[in-house]
């Protein structure tokens, strides 16, 4: 882990995790389990998203997860980031402003933001194709992903 990544989580020490926590019956849940799904390092590893969507817009995110400091990095610039954006504009997410915000382009910290950007497009994509954005959708993956 570089230190720009370093610096970041003792920034979000610091602060608590701001995006940490459940989201009460949330719009899209989406988990991703085990070492290969965000690149966190061993099957006990998880992630977990919530959001609350209305108007077709992230209203609110949320996360629980087992993981390294470089993926509660990557998820929780996700989630601040993402809070606010319409489902396309979520959906359409893609590294940079991670890099920029992080300034870290380190490849293991790459490899967690790819991760968590295809976290979040299934469950948007699973949540409009399922339900209709009518309920809340719930989507566990528990595949090996490989970015």
């Amino acid at each position: 882990m570089d230190d720009a990544v370093i610096q970041y989580y003792r920034r979000l020490l610091r602060e608590d995790f701001p995006y940490a926590g459940e989201i009460e019956q949330p719009t899209v849940f989406v988990e991703a389990i085990g070492e290969k799904m965000i690149h966190c390092g061993n099957t006990g590893n998880y992630m977990q998203l919530y959001l609350h969507v209305a108007d077709d817009r992230v209203v609110a995110i949320r996360y629980l997860c087992s993981c390294e400091p470089a993926a509660n990095v990557a998820v929780e610039v996700l989630c601040g980031i993402t809070q606010g954006k319409s489902l396309n504009e979520a959906a359409a997410l893609n590294e940079g402003p991670f890099y920029q915000l992080v300034g870290s382009w380190d490849e293991e910290f790459a490899k967690k933001v790819r991760g968590i950007l295809s976290l979040l497009s299934e469950g948007i994509s699973h949540y409009r194709g399922a339900n209709n954005g009518e309920t809340a959708s719930r989507l566990t993956w528990d595949r090996s992903y490989n970015p």
